[in-house]
């Protein structure tokens, strides 16, 4: 399992995401949901549009294109139009720096 270290994000609060584009093929949205650091891909599994282009509510992530809906903490795509989930991955925090596991 790859590990990246994304540094400091103490400063990234409930509802804010970052995006973070050099890592992976389409790039790696970290949101902190109620205290929680949780990342995904920056890649809607319907039309391909970048997620970080749409809005964060609550743990849904909403794709500015269609509308696709998915949760930042497990992937779960909420219904059409996205077929299918994202890829998510854990993020660890220690003393606000944080570390991103894929695979």
């Amino acid at each position: 399992m790859a590990e990246v270290m994304l540094g400091d994000l103490s400063d990234l609060r409930d509802g804010q995401f970052r995006v973070f584009d050099d890592i992976g093929e389409h790039g790696v949205v970290v949101c902190r949901v109620a205290g929680q650091l949780c990342a995904v891909v920056d890649n809607c599994s319907h039309r391909d549009a970048k997620l970080s282009e749409g809005r964060l509510k609550g743990a849904l992530i909403t794709c500015p294109l269609h509308g696709a809906q998915f949760d930042v903490r497990t992937g779960q795509h909420q219904g059409p139009p996205a077929p299918l989930p994202i890829a998510s991955y854990r993020v660890d925090e220690v003393d606000g720096v944080a570390t991103l596991h894929l695979g």
